[in-house]
């Protein structure tokens, strides 16, 4: 990996601007790479996006078969951590909040303290810190 190569973290990866900033990383591989997704309950698209950009770490919420969609998640080959431990891992370098509501505000608060770059992409997370 050259030294130019930002390691985001894509927390909603399965979200619209999720979708959106997974595509800016296929046009632009020289400049990003995917280190972690998280996504909220659709586990079928984050398997998805997890086979396509191989990040080391993921992260999901709960759903109603968690045994299920950790299997599937394992399967895939990543470590499955919360979200704010994602945050502020070593091997991040840009948090892109792509969450809806507060959803991601204790992930925005790990990062922070961690002096990550963080990308927001609403206004919820400052509004209510």
């Amino acid at each position: 990996m050259g030294s130019n190569v930002r390691r985001l973290a894509v927390l909603g990866s399965t979200g619209s601007i999720g979708r959106q900033t997974l595509e800016v990383v296929r046009a632009l591989p020289e400049h990003f790479r995917v280190a972690a997704l998280a996504a909220g309950s659709n586990v079928d698209l984050l398997a998805e996006q997890t086979g396509e950009f191989h990040p080391e770490f993921v992260s999901c919420a709960a759903s109603d078969d968690d045994e299920s969609r950790e299997k599937r998640l394992r399967e895939a080959g990543c470590e499955i951590l919360p979200l704010e431990e994602i945050a502020c891992h070593r091997d991040v370098d840009i948090v892109v909040v792509a969450t809806s509501g507060t959803a991601g505000l204790g992930a925005v608060i790990a990062a922070a303290k961690a002096g990550k770059a963080i990308a927001l992409s609403n206004k919820e997370s400052l509004v209510a810190a």
